[in-house]
């Protein structure tokens, strides 16, 4: 019965998304990346005043912040895994940096992958 139960408590522990440490430490980059999310996705002409402010607070993250692009990097790739309801637009990502007249300081892309 012991051995049935440790067997079970491994496959419960090891069933969990390996990617779920990425929302350890993410809530201020959901909060801050949720106002772009829409425009990112397609939705409206323009980003909001309110993600470009975002964007303004993501890119003071990544700056003072000891390996903060890529803690940005790895909270955005689980929320286009796990929360975004459409797929990134590339063009939009482009027009990002452009339309909120700033940069990107950390990276961001149609395909999120921060392992490479």
């Amino acid at each position: 019965m012991k051995h049935l139960i440790l067997l079970f408590t491994l496959a419960f522990a090891f069933s969990r998304p390996i990617t779920a440490w990425h929302c350890k430490g993410c809530k201020d980059v959901f909060d801050y990346f949720s106002q772009c999310a829409g425009y990112i996705q397609g939705e409206g002409i323009d980003p909001t005043p309110m993600c470009c402010h975002s964007v303004t607070n993501l890119n003071a993250i990544a700056k003072q912040e000891t390996g903060g692009s890529i803690r940005i990097c790895k909270c955005i790739e689980h929320f286009a895994t796990y929360k975004a309801s459409n797929p990134f637009v590339e063009s939009r990502i482009q027009e990002l940096p452009l339309k909120c007249n700033t940069h990107l300081s950390f990276p961001i892309s149609e395909r999120m992958n921060c392992d490479r």
